[in-house]
């Protein structure tokens, strides 16, 4: 039985928060709570009631918060630096301290990636989220079905505490640090600076959190931290780093019963990717050379599978059915469930070169479920394959 975490991804949607005038210290009073806005955007989801309030905001960074008084909605000023080249944008931090009214995040990112994702601040209506995933719910029990414990030479972990079902969301969680992947435009130096602003701004008890996460890499603690525990997430369309506390700290293992990763790959690959992270795996898969045998074998065979449906003499529909089969019944044993949505990608793909658009549609219409499942219906593979399965439709409306 498998089980998965959900991460939300961050999205590019604005919904104006009102300041309690009450709340404005004497340092803010000439602060501008009412700035201009410049377009009309989508609601954060379809069911968000207050879609005649969502704008745009204006692009805010060090210079045009203080010309323009305000740097809404963001808790502090942005810092900035300059690219190296003048034709790049300004990296900032923005910090906001309110998500959901009581969590700290900060980005380090650029103005204009910023205002795109703006909406996490203040999504009112998450059911949309529930929608989006077929109505399966969000709710995090409380207490949760796990609790971080001193695992002794492995650290800190995640351990269950009770049973867990299949479906049941563990954690409903949001990044605290937000960086950009790449960050070559920018002095090295000065995006130090940056994100030991965005980690001094979060509330101190996120912050002091994130610092007793695991570092592993050298150099400054801050980009040692994200770069030993960050997910990928997607802002604004573009790849960042996120940074979440107790996502941090599950267990890896290459045979995984919670949140799969894309291991398909061999012990000895998997442990070279591995060192990568600062650690030797110990999981049960790895301490176990009989285990990890058959798993190679297994894994192995997947990985021959898939080449042999690349050739165009195995293009026949008694050929790829045996190989589509055989992976599928690998991938349940290996504990690859994760890892079928991709699968079922690539066959409706030869279903569609071999012209039988019906079959193609079936495995299409699958790797939807499946991605919109595991990876999230926000997931760039998600949404590509949701893309083919349209065109697939579509072609079969005009034959």
């Amino acid at each position: 039985m498998k089980y998965y975490l959900l991460i939300p991804a961050l999205w590019p949607v604005y919904v104006i928060a009102k300041a309690q005038k009450g709340d404005i210290p004497d340092w803010l009073k000439n602060y501008n709570f009412d700035p201009p806005k410049q377009c009309i955007s989508n609601p954060a989801g379809p069911l968000n009631p207050r879609e005649s309030e969502a704008r745009c905001p204006l692009l805010v960074d060090d210079e045009t918060a203080f010309a323009r008084r305000s740097w809404h909605p963001w808790t502090y000023p942005p810092a900035c630096v300059e690219a190296e080249e003048v034709t790049d944008p300004k990296l900032c931090v923005f910090t906001y301290t309110k998500l959901r009214g009581e969590l700290g995040i900060s980005l380090v990112t650029t103005p204009e990636i910023a205002a795109a994702g703006i909406g996490i601040l203040d999504d009112p209506d998450e059911r949309w989220e529930e929608w989006a995933r077929g109505r399966i719910p969000l709710t995090v029990p409380e207490p949760p079905p796990y609790e971080v414990r001193d695992l002794k030479d492995k650290g800190m972990g995640v351990v269950a505490n009770r049973t867990i079902r299949r479906d049941e969301v563990v954690m409903h969680k949001y990044p605290v640090i937000v960086r950009i992947l790449d960050p070559r435009r920018w002095k090295q130096e000065d995006v130090l600076k940056l994100l030991h602003r965005a980690a001094v701004q979060l509330p101190p008890k996120e912050a002091s959190q994130m610092m007793q996460l695991a570092h592993s890499k050298g150099g400054y603690i801050v980009d040692d931290i994200i770069n030993t525990n960050a997910f990928g997430v997607i802002l604004g369309d573009v790849d960042h780093s996120g940074l979440y506390l107790e996502v941090s700290r599950l267990n890896h293992a290459c045979k995984p019963n919670m949140f799969n990763l894309p291991l398909n790959l061999l012990s000895e690959q998997r442990q070279a990717l591995i060192r990568e992270w600062g650690f030797n795996c110990t999981c049960p898969l790895c301490t176990s050379p009989s285990e990890t045998q058959i798993s190679d074998r297994r894994r192995g065979r997947i990985q021959d599978l898939l080449a042999e449906l690349d050739r165009p003499e195995i293009r026949n529909h008694a050929a790829v059915k045996r190989r589509v089969d055989e992976i599928l019944d690998l991938c349940d044993k290996e504990g690859l469930t994760a890892q079928v949505g991709d699968f079922y990608t690539i066959i409706a793909e030869i279903y569609s070169n071999m012209g039988d658009l019906d079959l193609a549609r079936k495995y299409g219409e699958l790797a939807v479920r499946e991605l919109t499942h595991y990876a999230g219906y926000d997931h760039e593979r998600t949404r590509s394959a949701t893309l083919f399965l349209e065109k697939l439709r579509s072609n079969n409306a005009h034959v």
